[in-house]
């Protein structure tokens, strides 16, 4: 039986740096276009969540 391996290797991802809403207490994080609101809490601890620059894969 053969499977097809469709996952590319790690060199060939895309990485870029993009705003999200990390929070201040865990390591839970947000893309800012998927938050609505404008001081969001954490979804797992309520704590406050930042706005910081993160390393994210793109593709």
């Amino acid at each position: 039986m053969a499977y097809n391996n469709s996952r590319k290797p790690v060199s060939q991802h895309v990485y870029e740096d993009t705003m999200v809403w990390q929070c201040s207490e865990c390591q839970c994080w947000s893309r800012m276009e998927f938050i609505l609101v404008g001081e969001p809490e954490c979804p797992l601890c309520h704590a406050k969540m930042v706005q910081e620059l993160k390393n994210v894969r793109v593709d």
